[in-house]
């Protein structure tokens, strides 16, 4: 009696297995979803002189494309271009944690997206142009010394993109706090 018992449970359990694994597998799809949706940016509208987003006033400072050996000793191969976006955000109220998971991007007319450069690579281009100037934090790592309100804080992002596209670039914005609203602000490169 027990044998037959045993084997009863051992079929049950069996044919309880694949219900779940579909459990499992569904419970994580619908977390890769959610995580999906939440750092996706589903709308961007351009952004107004003295509007705020996420709690600052951003305008773009400057704006330099390296790469074809006119500015610059470097010269990169073929039509690619390296280019240097700094942002000007001043803080109207304090930002908190506010700009977490912060997300800086290159967008042109044809839809491609260029992400920045990672950090080792962005210090030895810093190295390379000028060794005296002062370093300049990128996105994420402005939200480790958020500014209170009235400061002013600048960020700095570097990107390799082909020179075709410079003429239509334009930065995106977006923090884990705005999104799926992002913001994008032209660059007017020549």
């Amino acid at each position: 009696m027990d044998r037959r018992r045993e084997r009863k449970l051992w079929w049950l359990s069996l044919c309880a297995l694949p219900l779940l694994l579909a459990a499992v597998y569904f419970t994580g799809a619908w977390r890769n979803i959610g995580e999906f949706m939440r750092r996706t940016e589903l709308s961007a509208r351009p952004i107004m002189a003295d509007q705020a987003y996420a709690g600052a006033v951003w305008q773009v400072q400057k704006v330099r494309l390296i790469g074809d050996g006119r500015d610059a000793n470097t010269k990169l191969p073929g039509q690619m271009r390296i280019l240097i976006l700094r942002l000007n955000a001043m803080a109207k109220e304090d930002i908190g944690d506010r700009w977490t998971q912060c997300s800086l991007t290159l967008t042109d007319d044809r839809g491609r997206r260029w992400q920045p450069v990672n950090v080792i690579l962005s210090a030895n281009i810093d190295r390379q142009l000028d060794p005296k100037a002062p370093r300049v934090d990128g996105c994420n790592a402005i939200a480790y010394r958020p500014p209170v309100a009235g400061n002013t804080v600048l960020m700095e992002e570097k990107f390799i993109v082909p020179a075709d596209a410079a003429p239509s670039l334009v930065a995106r914005l977006s923090f884990a706090s705005t999104r799926p609203e992002a913001i994008t602000l032209p660059l007017s490169l020549p």
